[in-house]
């Protein structure tokens, strides 16, 4: 069994994770939503809560501590006997009623203590509370303070959770959340936001939320508290947050509110209850209006809570597919603070370094939101530098003459190889090569046929003022033989320097390469140097992958720690093997690995051993402990290397 704990991510979309964090009452697999139960009024039971998909749940230990019955009853018999769940607890401390009442009568020792002496999972301490409206004094002294408070916690195995406070300040948000990383707790709250979700302030919790992320400890979950309503679930999941907990779910049903996938609606404007609620076979509507109150705000707790699990079903179905950042923005519609938010997020450029470079799901355009995607200008800002590296002729190739399949023996493929000039096609205002338009996203998209193409010729011209660009319509025009390319090779070069951000493609691939196509397609498959198969081509993507031989030669081209992880001597002989790289035993790798892309494994020595797929970023690699870092595709050591 993992320890306690230790957090594992099991599938990716850019920051978004799905993951599973160890606790000593089992585990929980993240993003996931813990319902709050006040110990003192217990509406829905755990077992009928786990009936609607709940795996762990949030108490107040504050509340239980000043309530002697209470209190008694959880020293005696434990938190878990408490409230009836022998899952996964966490429990708060009583930050937002010392917030509320201006202090309350215990210490974080006090909390702390007592937490643990009653079981909990999850141990919050008894952070300061900062509000949107605190100025930056009083916001910084939250930060110090809570830091203060967690160098109280002992390194006793305990998890602990280290809320990050900042109110609205980003340097606040990002120097709280490396603080608090540093320190023995080894889960993370974001802290201070429900006065931003009641405002609708969305953008301002963006701003928080990402400050906050991109700072923290990468293998401890994010937890933001008190962002459980559907409709910002999905959001809040894409910028990096792990977990959530929520009242809502019982608030609202006590005031006859109903919570849907993007809205709250009063009972009495509910026509009927959606087929997706427990409800809808149940009640009908005039039924639910006219039960008892106690019944009532069961039967609502009942069906918002089930909303909430829906919706986080939903968002792993999407983080699964790779198709997150589409259903936020189908979601970012229902509300102009939501879409303000979504906007916001499309401004963080430090997001691409989490993105791999194709997904499962085909990349859709419909408007301009969809040119800030980390893939889209990723794409853009690299066909503009290849563009530049030349000074030839640049030929904008009519959409008539693009083909779903770019044929090898097509008369626009010896007009290429028979030419110096750069042919690029216009893809949703990208000028992109010719040898380009087989990888992702540009075979790989759904356009809308409404989206307004942009002028590449303007931007062209703009971005290369002395270069000849023309519209080209017709093959037979380029009948000169003043160039003598390969084609195939000249494509596997570039896709080599846009996957691996190298201008040494030419030492990967070298001119004697032999090159294989598909008899069916006429699609490149395999690439072979000498009597070595070296890489091949993916036809889902688009993207190479490199055998061992191939590794050899992507070693070359890529001096410095480029997409290399070095393992212990530990670790050595297992991955010569074959055998995946655990993070525990990496002890260097490089910042600019891109997660998905393959990655050199070596030893101490800086001999390559092995060659996989990297299963997260640079930036991440360094804080996990458990784990695959690398899924091995082969091993040096194997026969036949």
């Amino acid at each position: 069994m993992a320890e306690n704990g230790t957090f594992e991510i099991i599938d990716r979309d850019g920051l978004a994770r799905i993951g599973k964090f160890q606790t000593p009452h089992g585990m929980i697999e993240t993003p996931g939503v813990m319902p709050v139960v006040n110990p003192n009024i217990i509406v829905l039971s755990a077992n009928e809560m786990k009936k609607l998909g709940m795996q762990a749940l949030i108490t107040n230990s504050y509340i239980i501590k000043r309530t002697p019955d209470l209190a008694e009853r959880a020293l005696r018999e434990g938190v878990h006997v408490l409230v009836g769940f022998d899952g996964p607890i966490m429990t708060d401390s009583g930050t937002f009623q010392s917030y509320v009442y201006g202090g309350i009568e215990y210490s974080n020792v006090d909390m702390l203590d007592f937490q643990k002496r009653i079981g909990s999972d999850i141990c919050t301490i008894l952070d300061i509370f900062s509000t949107p409206d605190d100025g930056f004094s009083r916001a910084k002294y939250a930060v110090e303070e809570t830091h203060k408070r967690a160098k109280e916690l002992p390194d006793d195995g305990t998890i602990y959770a280290g809320t990050i406070q900042g109110s609205v300040y980003p340097s606040l948000r990002r120097r709280s959340a490396r603080i608090m990383s540093s320190s023995n707790v080894k889960y993370l709250p974001i802290g201070g936001v429900v006065p931003m979700l009641e405002s609708y302030a969305y953008a301002d919790l963006v701003s928080a939320m990402h400050s906050a992320k991109m700072n923290a400890d990468f293998s401890k979950p994010v937890h933001l508290f008190g962002g459980g309503h559907p409709m910002f679930l999905a959001l809040s999941v894409l910028t990096g947050v792990d977990m959530f907990d929520s009242a809502s779910y019982i608030k609202y049903a006590r005031d006859d509110r109903v919570l849907m996938q993007d809205r709250t609606l009063d009972l009495s404007d509910v026509e009927k209850m959606p087929a997706w609620s427990p409800l809808a076979d149940m009640y009908t509507i005039s039924e639910l209006r006219s039960l008892e109150r106690e019944e009532k705000t069961k039967a609502l707790a009942t069906h918002n809570l089930f909303a909430i699990f829906a919706e986080i079903a939903e968002i792993k179905q999407r983080i699964a597919e790779q198709s997150l950042r589409r259903y936020v923005k189908e979601k970012a519609r229902s509300h102009p603070y939501l879409m303000d938010a979504y906007k916001k997020f499309l401004g963080y450029r430090d997001v691409s370094a989490f993105e791999s470079y194709s997904r499962k799901a085909p990349f859709y355009y419909t408007d301009a939101e969809d040119s800030r995607d980390p893939i889209y200008w990723r794409l853009r800002n690299f066909c503009i530098k290849e563009i530049a590296r030349s000074d030839k002729q640049i030929l904008i190739v009519d959409d008539a003459l693009v083909s779903p399949v770019l044929s090898m023996e097509s008369g626009l493929v010896r007009a290429y190889e028979n030419s110096t000039a750069v042919f690029v096609r216009n893809w949703n205002g990208i000028p992109v090569p010719i040898e380009l338009w087989d990888t992702y996203p540009v075979q790989q998209s759904i356009l809308s046929r409404s989206a307004a193409k942009r002028n590449i010729q303007a931007l062209l011209s703009r971005l290369f003022p002395r270069r000849e660009i023309i519209e080209f319509d017709d093959p037979a025009k380029l009948s000169n033989a003043e160039g003598k390319r390969r084609f195939d090779l000249e494509k596997i070069r570039m896709i080599a320097r846009y996957q691996f951000s190298t201008a040494n493609s030419s030492l990967i691939f070298p001119d004697s390469c032999s090159i294989r196509t598909s008899r069916k397609t006429d699609r490149i498959r395999t690439v072979s140097y000498g009597d070595d198969l070296i890489a091949t081509l993916r036809a889902s993507d688009g993207f190479l992958t490199f055998t061992t031989a191939g590794a050899k030669l992507l070693e070359k081209a890529l001096p410095g720690m480029k997409c290399r992880v070095m393992v212990s001597d530990e670790s050595r002989d297992f991955n010569l093997q074959g055998k995946n790289v655990f993070f525990k035993f990496i002890i260097d790798s490089d910042r600019e690995i891109v997660p998905g892309n393959d990655t050199l494994v070596v030893d101490r020595t800086g001999n390559m051993i092995a060659i996989g797929k990297s299963t997260v970023s640079g930036r991440e690699i360094s804080y996990f402990r458990r784990g695959v870092a690398v899924d091995v595709r082969s091993g040096i050591g194997q026969p036949g290397d």
